[in-house]
């Protein structure tokens, strides 16, 4: 599938090349191109993201309109590729095709192992956040820790006192760095 083990190593059997894809299509790109009997890797990273009010996970592409394929200049026919749904084209410097080099690709493997990175939730302990709803909408507090999925304990000022209060984890979101 798309993000196989890969057991070629050697520069000499093949390459990696970036290819660039039409927007918001990387994964039907690798889908394609994989059932074309290419090899791809499409580094994706899970983050958490506000959609209709609510923090949910997302896995979306480490790079945006990229992903990587394997082949061996002059024995794989990279015609296609352009032509494959999802693909603009490989990514030519002056025209030339340039493999990425091996080591970065071990490392996007290693830190992505089983094909997703996962980010660190923005709402993290000691982290500031903003108050959404409520009548403390628009308030800064900082973030204590989080009472499992769906409740957050923050510390406010009011009155001039520090206070502990609990709120919905989506009434809140990361404070604008000033």
């Amino acid at each position: 599938m798309m993000n196989a083990p890969i057991a070629h190593t050697h520069p000499a059997a093949g390459c990696w090349f970036a290819v660039f894809s039409k927007p918001r299509r990387e994964t039907e790109a690798a889908e394609q191109l994989t059932h074309q009997e290419f090899t791809v890797f499409l580094p994706q990273v899970r983050v958490q993201r506000r959609l209709r009010g609510q923090w949910r996970d997302v896995i979306e592409p480490m790079f945006p309109r990229y992903l990587f394929l394997w082949a061996v200049l002059g024995q794989d026919d990279l015609r296609p590729v352009r032509s494959t749904r999802g693909v603009v084209d490989l990514v030519r410097f002056g025209g030339e095709l340039r493999p990425v080099p091996e080591p970065v690709i071990a490392e996007l493997r290693r830190i992505c192992e089983g094909g997703v990175l996962d980010l660190p939730s923005p709402l993290a302990p000691g982290s500031r956040v903003r108050i959404l709803t409520g009548p403390f909408a628009g308030h800064e507090a900082e973030l204590l820790h989080t009472d499992g999925a769906h409740r957050a304990r923050v510390l406010l000022e009011l009155l001039g006192q520090m206070n502990a209060l609990a709120f919905p984890l989506d009434a809140l979101a990361p404070a604008e760095n000033p």
